[in-house]
């Protein structure tokens, strides 16, 4: 398998992109025409991803009434990608199943280092989503995968976000909205 190099324009890999297909039958590369939000998670263990889901759940209204669709890709199978969304009342939103890593090399999220999530700055954030109900659950794919989050239109990258911790909380909704 060919790793694609990371990306180094706002332009993106429409054949790539085009390989991807969403739970519910739609490729990437046509999502992504028109305005998206696209969130890379690391794995379904993570307690910072269930956060990150449940905040961007909370989000979804003001996310969308900006005309911008919210979309995920996952390290999962869908089989557990289901089992995680439910929840969090996701269960339409599109989502995208990268085992591999491709989109999230392509998009500059590479493999931490391990004091990108064993610092005193995850721990304490890890502590934090742990007394706010997110907890540790068993990891479904590459634990140490970096997340990220993008703003995408017209095939090209408006806005990015790519974590340096494990830890980091971005502000979604100024990065999904361009107001």
């Amino acid at each position: 398998m060919v790793i694609p190099s990371v990306q180094r324009s706002n332009q993106l890999d429409s054949g790539l992109w085009s390989a991807y297909v969403s739970q519910t039958g739609e490729t990437l590369a046509a999502l992504a025409e028109k305005p998206v939000f696209l969130v890379f998670l690391r794995h379904f263990g993570c307690a910072f991803c269930r956060e990150a889901v449940a905040h961007l759940a909370g989000k979804r209204q003001a996310i969308e009434a900006g005309g911008t669709a919210l979309a995920f890709v996952h390290l999962g199978t869908e089989e557990k990608a289901r089992w995680f969304f439910k929840p969090y009342g996701m269960l339409d939103v599109p989502r995208f199943s990268d085992p591999d890593g491709r989109l999230y090399e392509s998009f500059g999220l590479v493999r931490a280092e391990l004091r990108q999530y064993l610092n005193a700055e995850s721990i304490l954030r890890m502590l934090g989503a742990l007394v706010r109900g997110h907890f540790i659950g068993f990891p479904a794919g590459d634990i140490e995968r970096m997340p990220g989050a993008f703003r995408i239109d017209q095939g090209k990258i408006q806005r990015a976000f790519r974590h340096k911790l494990v830890s980091d909380r971005p502000d979604y909704l100024s990065l999904a909205t361009l107001h």
